[in-house]
């Protein structure tokens, strides 16, 4: 067997050793699992395998391991591709069984041949994008985390196997359709080029503009299927050489882009990711046990800095800061019927248009600060032409069978700031109505229906909503709270931001307990449900001037519950309910 130190330069000949130690029996496919899973079991491993998020390709090498950290935007139709092929050598007359897993193409020698494939399997195919709204401070940490020294292209690439690239041409030029050993031509810079002239933004299919210039699609051997949105660290090979030729050509014409504009990863594992923040290690391990004790020990004074952060930007409006507070922690933990448990969409009012004090766009302002802490945001101007040009829906295109992306696909815990700020007066048209109903169905319902044309899927969302305006929001919110601001006392937000960004040990803390208090599991012991029930059957009594209704109830344990979560609590008390 290869050695282990080759494993993520040439994992196919690993690959191709246990299939051939098991004869290609079923076993092998197990113990190929497990030799990687081992080989990536500790944090140090796992990251010395490069990333496509930062390495560019071309300091890659077709058929090595990589990782690629993004959103699982769209689900391909499945592939069919040979899992085993039996190979004859025409020269010397011997035969030998290779697979197809993990690749796009065999690699044959000049005087080898195909003699007939052992059989035909399936694979999943996703679009995987960079993760949409990832936040500058979250690229850079990761830039510098994953530096990796500049990695020469495998010789085969630059000057051809065996062959001239003259030779290969014209073998591609005598080639017939049903051949069963195909070659592909090589690739040429011409792919790149005809991608970049006017159609890569087509092709790529962001829902959000990213300084990334790369999409993948994901190779999955697994039966498991990946909810679309969710946020994944996968590793596997890499392919970019060629496009695939294991493909049955009985399979109808799909999103097949260039490979080398959008590289295959052929899965080997899967990572979740409940967070992003680079500080922190992935949720549930021990490490993220004690790094989650840690930052609970310190959240009541990593919360007053925040609040007093937040004040002073609100220009003394204390209550203004323990609503955004309360927002940003706030997240879907659970499902009733038609209910999103645990959401806070929070519409601030009495937003200033001219800003004396910061002497730039107020909401831009507050969103520029809100992007130094939290590790997914987008910011959305609700302009007149947003509103009926943006396409925010995603939409099926049955003719090359992909989801054409919206700018409200993002996945969960991505705050999304809507600036009403922006808005003129004029008319909605079809599209723009649908655009706001689609935002008010993400703050009232945590949902977001596609279009397949010929009918709507719901997709459910955890995506918290701040709205930004003069008066009361076009669009329904959990709390509309008119701000409370001091036009006469404040800090430029200049001064604001060295404050915060001179001190990088606090910035880190701030970030960390964002992350690590969100994801706090809460609970509600015996006694204090039945004094919660107790003051809601109080509320509603005969003769009260304003009973509580169930939303507001609803609304009143939401906050309660976010309130806690503040100070670091996973239990509510007597005294947090009474202030919320």
């Amino acid at each position: 067997m290869p050695s282990l130190d080759n494993w993520i330069e040439t994992p196919q000949e690993i690959i191709q050793k246990i299939y051939e130690k098991h004869g290609g029996s079923s076993p092998w496919e197990k113990e190929v699992d497990d030799y990687f899973t081992s080989r990536m079991a500790n944090v140090e491993a796992w990251i010395s395998i490069p990333s496509l998020n930062e390495v560019p390709i071309k300091d890659l090498r077709h058929g090595q391991l990589v990782r690629f950290r993004g959103m699982f935007q769209d689900q391909l139709g499945p592939e069919m591709y040979g899992s085993g092929a039996l190979i004859k050598n025409t020269s010397s007359g011997s035969q030998k069984n290779i697979t197809g897993k993990f690749k796009d193409e065999l690699s044959l020698g000049l005087d080898e041949e195909v003699i007939h494939w052992n059989s035909t399997e399936s694979r999943s195919c996703y679009y995987c994008v960079p993760v949409p709204g990832e936040t500058p401070w979250v690229k850079q940490i990761f830039r510098e985390k994953n530096k990796f020294p500049g990695v020469q292209p495998s010789r085969s690439l630059l000057i051809g196997k065996k062959r001239t690239f003259e030779e290969e041409q014209d073998d591609c030029e005598m080639m017939e359709e049903g051949e069963s050993n195909k070659r592909p031509c090589p690739r040429t810079s011409n792919d790149v080029a005809n991608a970049t002239n006017g159609n890569l933004e087509k092709i790529l299919n962001f829902p959000l503009p990213s300084s990334e210039s790369i999409g993948c699609i994901v190779k999955i051997y697994s039966d498991d299927e990946i909810p679309l949105n969710d946020v994944m660290e996968v590793v596997g090979v890499l392919s970019f050489n060629t496009p695939g030729v294991l493909v049955d050509d009985e399979e109808p014409e799909e999103f097949q882009p260039p490979s080398s504009v959008v590289p295959r990863i052929h899965c080997i594992r899967t990572q979740k990711w409940e967070h992003n923040n680079p500080y922190l290690p992935s949720h549930g391990g021990q490490k993220w046990v004690e790094d989650t004790t840690a930052v609970t020990a310190s959240s009541t004074s990593v919360r007053d800095e925040l609040h007093g952060l937040f004040t002073e930007f609100f220009l003394g409006d204390s209550l203004a800061a323990d609503y955004l507070l309360c927002h940003l922690l706030s997240r879907v933990y659970s499902r009733k019927d038609t209910l999103a448990l645990g959401k806070l969409s929070l519409n601030l009012t009495n937003i200033p248009v001219d800003s004396v004090v910061f002497q730039e766009s107020y909401p831009r302002v507050l969103f520029s600060l809100l992007e130094r802490l939290v590790t997914k945001a987008h910011y959305l101007p609700m302009s007149l032409e947003n509103l009926n040009t943006l396409r925010m829906i995603p939409k099926k295109d049955y003719q090359e069978n992909r989801l054409i992306a919206g700018c409200l696909q993002l996945s969960s815990q991505t705050h999304l700031v809507l600036d009403e700020t922006a808005m003129t007066e004029g008319q909605l048209v079809a599209d723009g109505v649908r655009n706001v109903t689609a935002i008010g169905n993400i703050t009232s319902w945590q949902k977001i229906e596609y279009d397949f044309n010929y009918h709507q899927v719901e997709f459910h969302t955890d995506i918290p909503v701040l709205i930004l305006s003069e008066r009361r929001s076009i669009v329904a919110t959990d709390v509309n709270l008119p701000l409370r601001l001091n036009l006469q006392r404040g800090t430029p937000f200049s001064d604001l931001v060295n404050k915060l960004e001179n001190d990088a040990e606090l910035l880190v803390r701030m970030r960390n307990y964002l992350t690590v208090v969100r994801l706090l599991s809460f609970k509600l012991d015996d006694t204090m449900q039945e004094a919660v029930q107790r003051d809601f059957i109080q509320s509603r009594a005969p003769g009260q001037t304003n009973p509580m209704s169930t939303e507001d109830f609803h609304l009143l344990l939401v906050l309660s519950r976010l309130l806690a979560l503040t100070y670091g609590k996973s239990e509510l008390n007597f005294d947090l309910w009474q202030r919320a």
